[in-house]
Parts: structure tokens; sequence; C-alpha cells
């Protein structure tokens, strides 16, 4: 559920959309989210937000398991800042994302378990500031295993 393979380090995205097509195509290659993934993140992005208001600006983008084959967890820090609306916040509330966690997770309940263990990793001091730091996708996967 956790690979070098979807650890992105400083990757370059002008937006959110673009983020979720380059993403979903690299899963879709994999054979791990079906047609339609992308499309799905976006719609639920705009009823419910992911940006997370904590330092360097967090999101966490997700989707029902309906269109996926197998699990995974995709990190990735941005060279540039995109724009989330904030979790939980009003449509002008909008967090600056330097670091996008993406899950592809089929069954809820597991769903339910891996954010909530996500969250609270992300809330532990030095998980966000050591992805951001990381030089390369090795130091980001040695970095999500130490903390997750």
């Amino acid at each position: 559920m956790i690979t070098k393979e979807f650890m992105y380090c400083r990757y370059s995205v002008k937006d959110k959309e673009e983020l979720f097509d380059r993403l979903t195509k690299d899963l879709m290659a994999k054979g791990i989210v079906n047609e339609g993934f992308s499309q799905a993140l976006k719609d639920r992005e705009a009823e419910f937000p992911t940006g997370l208001p904590v330092k360097h600006g967090v999101a966490i983008p997700h989707t029902d398991g309906s269109l996926v084959n197998s699990d995974q967890l995709i990190f990735a820090t941005l060279t540039e800042p995109i724009v989330f609306n904030e979790m939980g916040g009003d449509d002008e509330d909008t967090i600056n994302v330097n670091v996008v966690v993406l899950l592809a997770v089929k069954d809820g309940q597991k769903h339910l378990t891996v954010l909530q263990n996500l969250i609270e990793a992300l809330q532990k001091e030095g998980f966000v500031d050591q992805l951001v730091d990381a030089n390369d996708e090795e130091e980001m996967l040695k970095t999500v295993n130490s903390f997750l």
C-alpha cells in the first residue's frame, strides 16, 4: 500500500485538477484504479474539501473505493503550492498545499482506519517537515515508513 513508486518528490502541477489527472493516470497504468477515479476525486473534493490547515499545508484527497482495484497511498511534495479548500471550512476558506497524500483504498472500513492513522501521523512533530525536506523518493519513503 506504501511504495517508492508512488512517492512524488518535488512534483510540479498547476492545480489540483492536473494533480488528480496525472496521479490517476499513473494509478490506472498499474491497474490500481479504474477510469473515472480522477473525476470522482474532483467531485468529492468539491463537496467535501480535504485541505488541512497545518504547517506547509496538507491535503488528503480521497473518494469511495468503488473505482479502486488494490490499495495504494500516494505521497507528493510540490514544487509550488496549489490551492485546496479547507476541510470543514466555508467556500472562501482556502489553503496553499505543499504536501498531498492521495488515498486509493477499496474497503470502506479500512479506508476510515487508514485515514485516521494518516491524520494522526500528520499531527506528529516532524512528519510533514521531513516530507517537505526530503531530497528524493527514497527519503520520502523512509520518512513515511518511520511515521506510519
